[in-house]
């Protein structure tokens, strides 16, 4: 149970299979805690108005689809009734000259049952104008409707009636029918419509600027529309480059990384090198510190790219005597680099080769058990569960509030003290709970690839199972304990976010209040990066040894300063590499899919599959490749750092390694033959 003591002696080396349970106060406290989440979850979700978050507000701030009480000053003023809306669903805009300006100015809004479907263009009769509440519409009519009436246009004078059609209130035209959107009346526009407006008598406003007053409310939802039946239409494109093609070449680069990782390596290396050298002795050239026949070129050269006018340009890479004294100082900063880089390059190709052995090897270990690849399935799962149900809570949480109104009309959601102490709760519990699946995917990887390092050659069955075995059954406590870390110094950014942006005006005027907060902000985010990666070799030692959360980081952090240059060139030649397999396989799939959109049944017009454009279904495959072989390649990237703390921690015994595979032994120049801690 210790947090920072060493719970097992280090009598038993390789993979513990005998091992007790780590971090137990935090496994209670995380569990604790979560009983906390589960309470603040079932208040949202019992005191929550989904209603608030379903229907729109109207101009008046009452809500849509509900029967609301009056606000305290709407309740003081007379003749008027609380609304009865529960039958009113939908909300519609009912003045087309306020649609160009709404995203800036709120724009007047009323409730209805349905959205209006009669235009003008059917003739000048009640149904194809929608009127402001009678109410508030300041006219009399005889016979006067209800309060919150809408649909009086018949009941007005002849004059009113013209004003109606004027665009001057208190009805407006319907010029084309409206279809509900997420319980919002959005016009739908067509050329048959626009023809039969152009026909309409539409009093003081020309026919164009009600189709730009509609374009500017129905033109984005016309090409969002479009765009997603492209995605529907091009859904087999999708699945065979993005799902099915990420996957397929995300596994074999990784099978070429396992037998050309080390050709890769060395011409990358070799490459990097020449390039300084080749720069430098550009420079050179440039500053005239040597000639260009001591290098085999020729100094000058003429391009025959004769254009309209005959004009011929010449090229010369010979001294630059207008520059030769910039280029000269350039020569000597090259020259110290490339020298630096070649001295450097020697001294690593020790290490270098130790770095491409670590990355054949994890290659191997995927190899002895491809089902490895499919290990972050688990923590994707949880995932989305948690963020579906936080995001559900969140809602409700949000829809917990009270409705307000100020002195100017203007409606907002209070929270009381209680509520808001809630959402920071549970703001917190995303953080802890996202770190937590985060460490239990490394836990899985690396205990199943730490198997294949130490116990190969009597490696047990089932090897991922008797990883999650051990996590879950062992080390949920440090798993707790590492994400409570990391989720403090990410609630602690988001603080400081929130104060960033509220203390925006103050900060113009204080260029160090600005300052200040740059560095404060900067300085928690590293924090974080450097937290992260110390969990991430944590776990891998948990997962190995069976230590406690706090001895294991202590002893990765040992570890790593004692080989850091090592562990440094392992893991520039790996992040290199598999960086260059997202790019690949992302680029492979993005090709493909434009293949494939460019088929007959994707640009012939008269198909059913015609796309408009394959942009939209490009990207998506895209995205999706790009992260299939983020998640494959961050299995690699695992099962590497895996290897190398193995090995790290193999050859810290005295005498070691014993366990390292014969790959990584030929790199060292030992013998292959395994040997005991003592023989």
């Amino acid at each position: 149970m210790a947090c920072c003591g060493k719970d097992n002696e280090e009598k038993e080396t390789g993979l513990i299979e005998k091992r007790r349970c780590t971090d137990v106060l935090f496994c209670i406290i995380f569990a604790a805690f979560w009983g906390g989440m589960f309470i603040i979850g079932g208040t949202a979700l019992s005191q929550g108005d989904p209603n608030l978050l379903t229907y729109g507000f109207d101009f008046h701030g009452y809500l849509c689809g509900t029967k609301p009480d009056l606000y305290a000053q709407d309740a003081n003023a007379t003749g008027i009734t609380a609304p009865d809306f529960s039958k009113r669903e939908v909300l519609h805009y009912f003045n087309p000259t306020q649609y160009s300006t709404m995203t800036l100015i709120p724009a007047n809004s009323v409730c209805l049952e349905a959205c209006p479907t009669t235009t003008i263009a059917s003739g000048l009769v009640k149904a194809a104008f929608t009127c402001d509440y009678y109410g508030t519409s300041g006219v009399t009519v005889s016979s006067p409707p209800d309060f919150w009436a809408t649909d009086y246009y018949d009941k007005l004078s002849a004059l009113q009636q013209l004003n109606s059609l004027a665009m001057a209130g208190p009805c407006y035209p319907n010029f084309v029918p409206y279809t509900p959107v997420m319980n919002r009346c959005v016009p739908t526009v067509t050329e048959e419509q626009l023809l039969l407006l152009s026909s309409a008598n539409t009093g003081n406003t020309s026919t164009g600027d009600i189709t730009y007053m509609l374009a500017s409310m129905s033109g984005d939802s016309d090409k969002i529309q479009e765009y997603l039946e492209d995605l529907l239409k091009a859904w087999m494109v999708i699945v065979l480059c993005g799902f099915l093609g990420g996957l397929v070449f995300s596994i074999v680069w990784m099978t070429f990384l396992r037998y050309f990782a080390g050709c890769m390596a060395w011409v990358t290396v070799i490459s990097f090198n020449v390039i300084l050298i080749a720069l430098t002795l550009y420079c050179a050239l440039k500053a005239g510190l040597i000639g260009a026949d001591e290098v085999g070129i020729s100094n000058s050269g003429t391009s025959s790219n004769t254009t309209l006018i005959g004009n011929t340009t010449s090229w010369s890479i010979g001294e630059d005597t207008e520059n030769a004294e910039t280029f000269e100082y350039v020569t000597y900063l090259m020259a110290g680099i490339t020298g630096i880089a070649l001295l450097f390059t020697l001294l690593m190709i020790r290490r270098l080769m130790i770095a491409i052995a670590v990355l054949k090897v994890a290659s191997q270990a995927i190899a002895a058990m491809p089902l490895i690849l499919f290990s972050p399935v688990i923590p994707f799962v949880l995932n989305v569960v948690f963020f579906g149900w936080a995001c559900l809570v969140a809602v409700y949480l949000y829809a917990c509030g009270e409705l307000k109104k100020d002195a100017a009309g203007n409606v907002s959601i209070s929270w009381d003290e209680t509520l808001q102490y809630m959402s920071l709760y549970h703001l917190f519990g995303i953080f802890w709970t996202t770190q937590f699946i985060v460490g239990l995917g490394v836990m899985f990887t690396a205990g199943a690839i730490a198997a294949y390092y130490w116990q190969r050659e009597s490696m047990p069955k089932s090897p991922i199972k008797r990883s999650i075995h051990r996590a879950v059954r062992y080390h949920v406590g440090s798993i707790a304990l590492g994400s409570f870390i990391v989720a403090v110094v990410q609630f602690i950014r988001a603080v400081l976010e929130y104060i960033d942006r509220k203390t925006k005006k103050m900060q113009e005027g204080n260029p160090i209040l600005k300052y200040v907060m740059c560095c404060v902000k900067y300085c928690m985010w590293y924090l974080e990066k450097v937290l992260k990666y110390i969990n991430r070799n944590a776990y891998i030692l948990v997962a190995v040894k069976g230590y406690s959360y706090c001895y294991s980081a202590i002893h990765a952090i040992k570890l790593l300063i004692m080989n850091m240059a090592r562990i440094a060139v392992i893991n520039t030649v790996g992040d290199f590499l598999t960086w260059l397999g997202k790019i690949v396989v992302t680029g492979i799939c993005g090709v493909l899919a434009f293949l494939m959109c460019d088929m007959d049944q994707y640009t012939d017009p008269d198909s059913a599959n015609y796309l408009t454009s394959p942009i939209l279904p490009v990207i998506v495959t895209v995205f999706i490749a790009y992260q299939e072989a983020d998640i494959f390649m961050g299995v690699y990237e695992m099962a590497v750092d895996t290897i190398m703390l193995s090995f790290c921690e193999d050859c810290n015994t005295s005498g070691g390694p014993h366990y390292a595979p014969p790959l990584l032994m030929s790199a060292l120049g030992k013998s292959t033959k395994k040997t005991k801690p003592g023989e």
